[in-house]
């Protein structure tokens, strides 16, 4: 299981934009996050085409299979549609990890639980604004 933001374990940061303009202010090489929308399209074109590595916030298993077929590196869910995105992902072997997201260590053992391929915890992800 891959953990972001355990205070215990060092990890890369992600970083939350809601615009293009957001992703010249993140370091190089690092992980940037959106929620999947259609009015996030063109940023997820843009990411696409510059090769910069993402995650999508997604909600459900639609969502999840879009955002495999549009590169997202992760997929963030919640914990209550973990275990259906997760199954999905493993039939249709996806290349994208799917993260639960947790604020808390109290709910990382129902994640582990629930066989995510991963942990996000809230303090890994910095929002960038424009």
């Amino acid at each position: 299981m891959l953990l972001f933001g355990h205070p215990y374990i060092p990890s890369e940061t992600f970083y939350h934009i809601d615009a293009i303009e957001a992703v010249r202010l993140t370091p190089a090489n690092s992980v940037v996050t959106l929620f999947f929308a259609p009015e996030n399209l063109d940023i997820i074109d843009y990411l696409r085409q510059n090769s910069v590595r993402f995650a999508l916030h997604i909600e459900t298993i639609t969502d999840a299979v879009l955002g495999e077929n549009l590169g997202a590196a992760y997929l963030i869910v919640s914990p209550k549609n973990g275990p259906e995105i997760q199954s999905v992902a493993e039939h249709y072997l996806f290349d994208a990890k799917v993260l639960g997201y947790v604020e808390d260590m109290d709910h990382l053992e129902s994640l582990i639980d629930m066989r995510l391929d991963g942990a996000i915890f809230s303090d890994a992800i910095i929002k960038i604004n424009t």
